[in-house]
């Protein structure tokens, strides 16, 4: 969407191989979410078409405050990571060096945890607050800490660290 308010009429020109049903779901999901919102409602003929535009920052605390937001906001999250990564691997300038994808399973404390969290929070803050220039790379960095049961990681045999 970038920048542009859309309508769904719009979207589903534009992703032609998206079937109407998935779209209408994706949508939903995102509106949940809080990683899109309703701008504008316009009755045509029958129906009502709404007018969609992405929200700059998605309000954690709207989209975190059910399961159902939660999930559907990790949802999200891992399609758009796919799709930009799509995207990427398809662009006449891919080097494959610039992309880097890294899971872990963490074992801290509470105390640790926030201070983990405010290092990456400080280190986003700086980053995104940085002047643009001719030879910056734009970058789409994401990060999520999703709490799992001690247990639940090891049965899986999930300690040990994942890299890509």
């Amino acid at each position: 969407m970038g920048s542009e308010d859309l309508t769904t009429k719009q979207l589903s020109k534009s992703l032609p191989d998206v079937a109407q049903a998935s779209l209408y779901r994706a949508i939903a999901r995102l509106v949940d979410a809080g990683i899109i919102a309703v701008v504008e409602r316009r009755q045509r003929g029958g129906a009502m078409e709404r007018v969609y535009r992405v929200v700059d920052a998605p309000d954690s605390e709207h989209s975190t405050a059910t399961a159902h937001g939660f999930v559907a906001a990790a949802d999200t999250l891992a399609r758009s990571l796919s799709v930009d990564a799509a995207q990427w691997a398809a662009c006449p300038d891919w080097e494959p060096h610039q992309a880097h994808l890294r899971r872990e399973v963490l074992h801290l404390n509470r105390e640790q945890l926030a201070e983990f969290t405010a290092r990456l929070e400080t280190s986003f803050d700086r980053a995104s607050a940085q002047e643009t220039h001719d030879e910056a790379v734009t970058m789409v960095v994401t990060f999520a800490t999703i709490p799992a049961p001690s247990d639940a990681t090891r049965d899986r045999g999930e300690d040990e660290p994942t890299s890509w």
